[in-house]
């Protein structure tokens, strides 16, 4: 079947030529890859300085205050502690001793363990420790830098073929200059999670399924977000046959498999809790061991919507909701792959599903991506000169932003109010 010109959005995966273009930089005159890497890695200095300012106030910790401790930990203990706070001395348990072979029970309850955190993360940092010996704070901190900002460069290329150099460069700057971007050089997955998301959806776009299988493996060690890929994947599909007719049996048979193998890899990691410990229900019974007695329950964000107090909280997320969709089905939205608009959809009816309501709900939201800049089109027919100016508020802003996240959610000074 011949497809009209017309089925085709500009730059979109159906058309033949954005394959073979790569984007060139903006501003003129540089290789493609260094105006996105200067911004994000500004915004990685400017996260350090802020650490390392507002850590200075960090309250001294001993084992068990506050949140999970390996060790005591002094006032202002430095920046490789500092990234390690709350979660991430989870993650360092698991990279310096591994994940036990029985779950611990007290009074026969599952108690808080290792087997809740995907292995991933805290496996690179290991391999960087051995090889170098750096401490668990800087191996994984150095993983979650590299591949946060790895992520965002990609990204930027993404977007830059298919909505132009000057959304993808606002686009990119927004999502690491987020409230909770700081996170990315954290000993935290949201770094290395956003590097394997933007790889299937990269992939995607590309069709290059294979790649695609392998990256949706890899993200389902890394963090419980991977069937959210599933509609990704069934709207690339659609679009396929919108924009070329019905496809070969063959093709159909590849991508069912892909959708497949996406849905079922979701159990991957419970299936290893199950076979290293002999209990197979370990994963959901260490995930329950995270929900308070007056809950009772794992209380979702659609949970409490469906409570008796949820009428503040629904019009809350109703708001977030037709707003998200509104951002995804405009106009302008058609700047970014079909991939792009139905991960934002899919991956925010996920968190409404399945995440408990809780702050951790804005670092959660990095791997929303197109949503932190609403507004392909702004500026983008503007002179240069206006082009900058967009592009300095977001970051000031943001920066401005993050580093009220950081007072308030991450570390632990006297003024802290929320977990992260």
């Amino acid at each position: 079947m011949v497809t009209s010109t017309s089925a085709r959005a500009p730059g979109s995966d159906e058309d033949p030529g954005a394959r073979r273009r790569s984007p060139a930089a903006w501003p003129a005159g540089l290789p493609w890859w260094v105006p996105p890497l200067v911004l994000v890695l500004l915004t990685r200095l400017a996260d350090a300085w802020m650490l390392l300012r507002i850590g200075a106030d960090q309250v001294a910790l001993d084992v068990g205050q506050g949140f999970y401790l390996v060790e005591p930990v002094p006032a202002a203990p430095g920046y490789t502690d500092l990234v390690t706070n709350w979660d991430g001395q989870w993650y360092r348990t698991i990279a310096e001793q591994g994940y036990p072979t029985e779950l611990p029970r007290y009074d026969g309850e599952v108690q808080q363990n290792p087997w809740a955190f995907f292995p991933a993360l805290p496996a690179l940092a290991r391999l960087l420790m051995t090889l170098t010996g750096a401490s668990f704070g800087l191996a994984a901190s150095t993983v979650s830098l590299v591949a946060s900002t790895v992520a965002l460069v990609l990204l930027y290329r993404l977007l830059a073929r298919h909505g132009g150099r000057y959304v993808a460069l606002v686009t990119t700057t927004a999502i690491s200059a987020a409230p909770a971007g700081a996170i990315l050089q954290t000993s935290y997955t949201e770094g290395l999670s956003l590097l394997l998301v933007v790889l299937v959806l990269d992939a995607l776009s590309r069709r290059r399924y294979g790649a695609v299988a392998v990256w949706v493996l890899l993200l389902a060690l890394t963090r419980p977000v991977v069937l959210a890929l599933v509609p990704v994947l069934l709207v690339h599909v659609w679009w396929r046959w919108r924009a070329e007719g019905p496809l070969p049996h063959r093709e159909l048979l590849r991508l069912g498999g892909l959708v497949v193998l996406t849905g079922l890899s979701f159990g991957l990691w419970p299936l290893v809790a199950a076979v290293v410990t002999g209990e197979p229900n370990a994963y959901l019974l260490t995930q329950g061991a995270w929900v308070l007695t007056e809950e009772r329950s794992w209380q979702t964000w659609l949970g409490q919507l469906l409570g008796v107090n949820g009428a503040t909280l629904a019009a809350d997320v109703a708001v977030v909701v037709l707003l998200v969709l509104a951002i995804v089905l405009q106009p302008a939205a058609r700047a970014w792959t079909p991939e792009l608009r139905a991960w934002a959809v899919s991956y925010g009816a996920f968190l409404l599903v399945t995440a408990r309501p809780t702050p951790s709900i804005t670092r959660y939201g990095l791997l929303l991506l197109v949503v932190w800049w609403p507004f392909p089109t702004l500026g983008a027919r503007w002179h240069r000169a206006g082009q900058a100016a967009v592009l300095g508020g977001v970051l000031v802003v943001g920066l401005l932003l993050q580093h009220a996240w950081l007072e308030s959610s991450f570390l632990l000074t006297m003024r802290r109010t929320a977990y992260p």
